[in-house]
């Protein structure tokens, strides 16, 4: 099941950082515009995209190895709680003003992103959370 787990998200950054490097014309403009090096190219969204699901992937892992249970139970919902802030601030960013005339897939790149790191963390959260004792 991990090695499921493990290429599904391999297979989501490889598209959301497809989408993300490749804007309509409009958002090629704003890429430019205000300079977001990190998406002109494949290879530079893939290291974005790549970089972000690490760190938050590792830092997971590490809360789950060397915290108790308590404190990475805290980490990891304050992790999931920024990151829901960050995705209804991303939905509702490009949903208006100018960033809504991106392109559909540059949308949903932005989008997919803040919602593969929320998925990593509710991963690393159930892992981590007590399991109910076996009835006999």
């Amino acid at each position: 099941m991990r090695k499921f787990y493990h290429l599904l998200l391999a297979v989501f950054v490889l598209a959301d950082a497809w989408l993300l490097a490749h804007p309509n014309l409009i958002g090629k403009f704003g890429i430019w515009f205000y300079k977001y090096d990190y998406l002109k190219t494949f290879p530079r969204a893939l290291a974005t995209v790549g970089l972000a699901v690490v760190a938050v992937s590792v830092l997971g892992w590490a809360a789950r190895r060397y915290l108790p249970r308590t404190a990475a139970l805290v980490l990891l919902g304050a992790l999931a709680a920024g990151l829901v802030v960050i995705l209804v601030q991303t939905v509702v960013q490009f949903s208006s003003g100018t960033y809504k005339f991106t392109g559909a897939g540059f949308k949903t790149g932005a989008i997919l992103l803040p919602v593969l790191l929320l998925l990593i963390t509710a991963e690393a959260l159930i892992r981590k959370a007590p399991q109910p004792p076996e009835e006999e």
